[in-house]
């Protein structure tokens, strides 16, 4: 993705007039709070989810540990579309829209078997919701990767297919290595990854987050 103070100044010597969302605020109602390992270093990313649309959202501090520079949230829809929101260096709030290809695949299946073992994720003390998850063996092309995955009510495919857009600057940690999309069904969530990540869902916590994109001025 081009620095956005260029993408601006661009758009703006060409004549091209910009556009406000008309839209309401998004309200994400819940957290989902995942761990993983680096360098020997256990770390932590959270998204946030409004499960009745199947919205996404990540955002700087969360989801990409601070380090997106300029870069404020990401909102992820389950027909693919993605806007990439920020400010840019003069102080203008933007958002950039990006499509994936992987979100648009229409029969997604499960490929490889159940191996006979569950699993219990998000236990707290704090009574937050938990899932209970079956352990399978994913048959990726030449890769074969173990994760346990549970039936959800609604489209995760916006969250694994984050990281095959084309032109992004900044990635969520998981979901990299393999086209989840293409080989999960797209209720099928991820709440641990046997790989050298050593993902796992710690959490799915209420929360009250809204994004007011009304705030926001739309290039593409």
């Amino acid at each position: 993705m081009k620095p956005v103070s260029y993408l601006l100044l661009t758009q703006l010597l060409l004549g091209i007039n910009f556009s406000m969302f008309a839209q309401k605020p998004l309200n994400f109602a819940e957290m989902l709070t995942y761990e993983y390992v680096q360098e020997g270093q256990k770390k932590e990313f959270s998204v946030y989810l409004d499960r009745k649309t199947s919205t996404w959202l990540f955002t700087n501090a969360d989801s990409f540990g601070g380090t997106a520079d300029g870069l404020e949230f990401v909102v992820a829809y389950p027909n693919g579309k993605y806007l990439v929101c920020g400010t840019d260096d003069v102080g203008q709030k933007f958002c950039q829209t990006f499509d994936s290809p992987l979100a648009r695949k229409n029969t997604p299946k499960i490929s490889g078997k159940a191996l006979g073992k569950s699993r219990v994720f998000g236990q707290n003390k704090y009574g937050w919701p938990t899932l209970k998850a079956q352990l399978y063996q994913l048959n990726a092309g030449r890769m074969t990767q173990e994760l346990y995955a549970a039936t959800v009510s609604f489209d995760c495919r916006p969250l694994y297919a984050y990281n095959s857009l084309l032109e992004i600057e900044h990635y969520l940690p998981a979901f990299q290595q393999i086209d989840y999309p293409s080989y999960l069904l797209k209720n099928q969530l991820i709440l641990a990854e046997q790989s050298p990540l050593n993902l796992t869902l710690l959490s799915i916590s209420p929360t009250d987050y809204f994004v007011n994109l009304s705030e926001y001025r739309r290039i593409k």
